[in-house]
């Protein structure tokens, strides 16, 4: 009995000292950073310094080590996290931090293999993201279209129209009333419709595009940008799927899928050779030439251009707004620029965005003051190296904290304080210089940035020429922050007065 014990105790004490061992280890010269504990590595530090919100809890682990890029470990895989403006920009446009993280979730969205653009890497993800905006430019996307235009302008008059009248059966998910509407939820319709007059060059029912959107809003809800305890032990799919998101990658992601499949199935059944309708057909087209024509890329090109526009730009409105309500001076300023420029008889369009400097910098200022992708997407160090003088190994995931970088004062006076005319030269010019980073940079730079500082001007410029924007009580929106992926602000319903 006495030998049992201290054969146990024997085991204990060694346990205790590997498990100290291996808290302890880390590469040489790696960043400075909480230890590593078992199964979740660091992470478990990250749920106690902020449980919802991983850049805040991220924010805490950089002041508390005092340091302005971090060293932790999310399981077993080495992370590196930058926080100042400079180490994120440098992070962004280095080509050894051009690489993706492979993940359960990553794969599962992607039906079990590497596919799309957004978590593909090397030369495959070069080539594709390089035929997928050649081509889409024919279509308009990414560059100045009369037909993306017009076509976004027709989005754009369904939604005044949708603010001036009573609510019909289709749109009362999203009106109350004539001018009570719901965002970022009236966006969504018009935002998917337009993207996919270049990749599908078919409009669709507004109210099935708004739940194709619902369900993208959830799956980015179910994670977060680390890719929390689903990504470090994918065995708990299995024990709880629900609680850590799995279902929500089966579930909406599946709904997602479905809906693009049955849109690249109809394009297959009709396709021909002698006219290309849109993007899709162009990609059969091509990959036909090839002789390898890959189906399931093809739905994945189509989902991961489709998802952004509802869930970022929709939502980068919705937080807008809540600024611009908040900040009832900015409002007034900017609806007369938009009297001073073009006045109320026609719409505005893109050749007035370059007189209307203040409105450009308020929608710069909306990107800066609050990152939607607080984190950005994760990169993987595709080969030894250093960054801010320490050693980072080859498949390091590394992770750009925007929301610190957007908030450094180094850049930035006053941060937290909403001002577009921080983006503004004396004489009230656009400075050609744009600091913010929520787009991204470097060879990773968002694809759809040009298409969404469009929108966006043209969806701000639109309503605030004819409205005054608050909310139906005429108190100041709450920001009330849901984490996921993306941060989103809860859904609000806004009042919109005719001016």
């Amino acid at each position: 009995m006495l030998s049992f014990a201290v054969l146990f105790l024997t085991f204990v004490l060694l346990l205790i000292f590997y498990l100290y061992i291996k808290a302890k280890e880390r590469p040489n010269n790696f960043p400075p950073g909480p230890p590593r504990l078992p199964i979740w590595g660091s992470y478990w530090f990250m749920l106690k310094e902020n449980y919802n919100f991983a850049h805040l809890a991220l924010e805490a682990l950089g002041k508390r080590y005092k340091t302005d890029i971090l060293g932790v470990f999310l399981g077993d895989f080495p992370t590196v996290v930058t926080f100042s403006h400079e180490l994120c920009k440098e992070l962004l446009t280095r080509d050894e931090f051009t690489g993706r993280n492979d993940t359960i979730v990553t794969r599962t969205r992607s039906m079990e293999e590497k596919r799309g653009i957004f978590f593909v890497d090397g030369p495959f993800w070069k080539g594709q993201r390089w035929f997928s905006l050649r081509y889409m430019r024919d279509f308009g996307f990414g560059r100045r279209s009369e037909v993306l235009e017009n076509s976004i302008a027709d989005e754009i008059k369904y939604l005044l129209n949708l603010l001036d009248k009573e609510p019909d059966a289709t749109d009362r998910d999203i009106c109350k009333g004539r001018g009570h509407v719901l965002v970022p939820d009236i966006f969504y319709g018009p935002l998917l419709n337009s993207i996919f007059s270049i990749l599908a060059s078919t409009r669709f029912d507004y109210y099935e595009l708004r739940e194709c959107a619902r369900a993208g809003l959830r799956f980015q809800r179910s994670g977060d940008a680390t890719g929390a305890a689903l990504s470090m032990t994918p065995w708990l799919r299995f024990i709880a799927p629900d609680f850590f998101g799995y279902t929500s990658v089966i579930k909406d992601n599946g709904h997602l899928l479905d809906f693009v499949r049955k849109i690249v199935d109809e394009h297959l059944e009709t396709f021909s050779d002698d006219y290309h309708r849109d993007f899709i057909d162009v990609f059969i087209s091509e990959s036909t030439k090839e002789g390898q024509f890959d189906y399931k890329q093809l739905l994945m090109i189509v989902l991961d251009y489709m998802f952004p526009p509802p869930i970022a730009i929709g939502h980068t409105l919705s937080f807008y707004f809540a600024y611009i309500i908040n900040n009832p001076h900015v409002q007034t300023k900017i609806q007369e620029e938009i009297d001073s420029i073009v006045g109320r008889q026609r719409l505005p369009n893109l050749d007035d965005r370059k007189f209307m400097p203040y409105l450009e910098a308020s929608i710069r200022e909306a990107v800066r003051i609050f990152p939607l992708n607080p984190l950005s997407i994760p990169r993987r160090c595709v080969q030894d190296t250093y960054l801010g003088g320490y050693f980072i190994p080859e498949n390091t995931i590394m992770i750009p904290c925007i929301w610190t970088a957007h908030k450094d004062k180094r850049i930035w006076e006053n941060p937290e304080e909403f001002k577009p005319e921080r983006f503004l030269d004396e004489d009230g010019n656009l400075l050609k210089k744009d600091n913010t980073i929520g787009f991204g940079a470097g060879k990773r730079l968002c694809a759809g940035e040009t298409f969404a500082r469009h929108y966006m001007f043209l969806i701000v410029a639109s309503f605030l020429q004819n409205y005054t924007i608050q909310t139906p009580t005429g108190e100041a929106v709450k920001f009330d922050i849901i984490p996921g992926i993306n941060l989103s602000l809860k859904e609000n319903w806004i009042k919109a007065v005719p001016r």
